[in-house]
């Protein structure tokens, strides 16, 4: 999930307080995507990380993960595919 932030011509330090509304944006973001995540082991969960990075015309923020298995929580497949009859619990985003 990336966040651009794009500004012209604005005074003062702009930039940097950009990047810091981005970063805490991000950290919540982080936050529920670990709380939401599913433990076994807790490598998913330990592997959500955020960076944040300023460019020429902006900053951006990242909330990531190197996980190989990331894919199935995140876009609902579950490890046994489409079909996956789990039942899930219910769960309040923090």
């Amino acid at each position: 999930m990336n966040y651009l932030l794009l500004y012209h011509g604005l005074g003062g330090d702009i930039k940097q307080s950009s990047r810091k509304a981005l970063e805490r944006g991000a950290k919540k973001i982080q936050k529920n995507a670990k709380y939401l995540a599913p433990v076994k082991t807790g490598q998913l969960r330990n592997s959500i990380k955020t960076k944040s990075q300023e460019m020429q015309d902006g900053v951006e923020a990242q909330v990531y993960t190197n996980c190989e298995h990331a894919i199935y929580p995140e876009f609902g497949t579950g490890q046994r595919g489409r079909e996956s009859n789990i039942d899930r619990p219910e769960r309040n985003i923090i």
